[in-house]
């Protein structure tokens, strides 16, 4: 434990009624919703890697950009 506070004072801070009432307030963070872009760009770059997996990440990224803008264009 630390040094100026015993083990049992620790304890009864941590299990006090306002640090349990803190934790339950705990609420997971709303993820923002992925853009039409970064999902059929997701795609072609899983695509890409499958089907060239020694090609550098650079080269795969913007095959697979040249590849999103064409068919998000359609």
């Amino acid at each position: 434990m630390s040094r100026g506070v015993s083990s049992s004072s620790a304890h009864e801070v941590a299990y006090s009624a306002p640090v349990r009432a803190a934790e339950k307030k705990v609420v997971k963070k709303v993820k923002r919703k992925v853009g039409k872009y970064q999902r059929v760009f997701g795609k072609k770059l899983r695509a890409l890697k499958a089907k060239h997996p020694r090609t550098s990440a650079s080269s795969l990224m913007k095959k697979a950009h040249r590849q999103t803008k064409a068919a998000m264009k359609k």
